[in-house]
């Protein structure tokens, strides 16, 4: 009986064994579910989304906080920098003298405190006049610098006044002037006893980078017609010869029975005629007849000279500023001139059957003894 009862007090401590782990393990699922207070709050829903919450905040709150402290960081290291390269700038513009732009504005830009480095454009057709605010280095504040410029000065214009038949200038050079591109308009100036002709050259115009001539002819107002020439002719007496039609009488004339040549013909408002005979000469058209050129001398009636050699010097006497011709001989062939006041040597005087004596030019041909003023020994 005894042995009966322990069997079976076997069998149930070995049935409550089996059993056991059942029990334990449901009561270690509910402790795992409800552990203790704080535990059960955690693994709640809403807590367990909190939670959630809670970490991505502070999370994010990290990450803001490292982006906001790289952020500083930056800014400090683009302070400290920008603290030695502030930048700022200086417009340069460009006028003239009525204040109107001549060139698009230059902006240069640079660090505070560093020199400017800027040239000058070339504006060819003006010139710096002044320079307002000038700087040379970059300040911390923008700046403006003007320059002001002049424009130039176009090349002038040059007006000459000419006797058109006697090729004389009759007044002195006048020169016009003004700024490039600026307008003229020349007018013949007025000239006692002459009036204009012709003219040669811009009249009118813009004052650019050339020089340029006007010239005006003039022809004496009292000379009605001028005609170029080319004939012979005999006179039948002396004549005296001038230095211009109705001019000054010169020291010699020429006489009777010579052919010369004639080389041009005015007829004048008083109905005279004058006939030149080369340069500055003129003599009246009359006591003449036309003529063959000469076969060997101008003059026929001429039959000797002599020569007498001479060691002399002397000064030329004519018109001022004008000239008297050399001939190879006398009555010969015009071979040069000589301007009034020029100093000559002389080496012969000639002397022909009409008692005219003539001066030999160091062999250079011969001139009238009259146009020369001997020098004193």
């Amino acid at each position: 009986m005894g042995a009966i009862l322990m069997t079976f007090f076997s069998w149930i401590k070995k049935q409550l064994q089996m059993i056991t782990p059942t029990i334990r393990s449901d009561r270690r699922k509910r402790r795992s579910r409800h552990p203790d207070y704080h535990q059960k709050k955690k693994l709640t829903p809403e807590n367990n989304f909190e939670s959630d919450q809670t970490d991505t905040q502070q999370t994010n709150q990290s990450k803001t906080n490292d982006t906001l402290k790289n952020e500083d960081d930056s800014l400090n290291a683009f302070q400290n920098t920008a603290s030695f390269e502030i930048q700022s700038q200086v417009i340069f513009t460009y006028l003239d003298e009525n204040d109107r732009q001549i060139s698009s504005s230059d902006i240069i830009r640079g660090v505070v405190g560093e020199s400017i480095q800027f040239k000058l454009p070339d504006f060819s057709d003006y010139y710096l006049t002044s320079i307002e605010n000038f700087t040379h280095k970059f300040e911390k504040s923008d700046q403006e610098v003007t320059l002001r410029f002049a424009l130039k000065d176009g090349l002038p214009i040059m007006i000459y006044c000419l006797d058109t038949d006697t090729g004389q200038i009759l007044k002195s050079v006048q020169i016009i002037s003004g700024k490039l591109g600026q307008s003229y308009t020349v007018n013949a100036p007025k000239i006692n006893d002459f009036r204009v002709i012709s003219s040669t050259g811009p009249t009118f115009g813009h004052f650019d980078h050339q020089t340029h001539g006007v010239i005006f002819a003039y022809r004496r107002t009292h000379w009605e017609t001028v005609q170029p020439v080319e004939y012979f002719v005999k006179l039948k007496d002396a004549h005296d010869v001038y230095d211009s039609p109705q001019g000054r009488s010169l020291k010699t004339g020429l006489p009777a029975k010579i052919i010369i040549k004639i080389f041009a013909r005015i007829d004048l408002s008083d109905k005279s005629s004058w006939l030149n005979i080369g340069g500055f000469e003129w003599i009246k058209n009359s006591n003449l007849e036309p003529s063959d050129p000469p076969i060997h001398n101008l003059i026929d009636t001429i039959t000797k000279t002599s020569r007498n050699p001479a060691r002399l010097a002397g000064t030329i006497d004519y018109v001022s500023n004008k000239a008297i011709a050399v001939f190879d001989k006398p009555y010969g062939n015009k071979i040069n001139a000589l301007i009034h006041g020029s100093r000559v040597s002389i080496s012969a005087t000639i002397v022909d059957d009409q008692n005219l004596i003539w001066y030999e030019l160091n062999g250079n041909g011969v001139v009238p003894k009259m146009y020369v003023i001997v020098d004193r020994s």
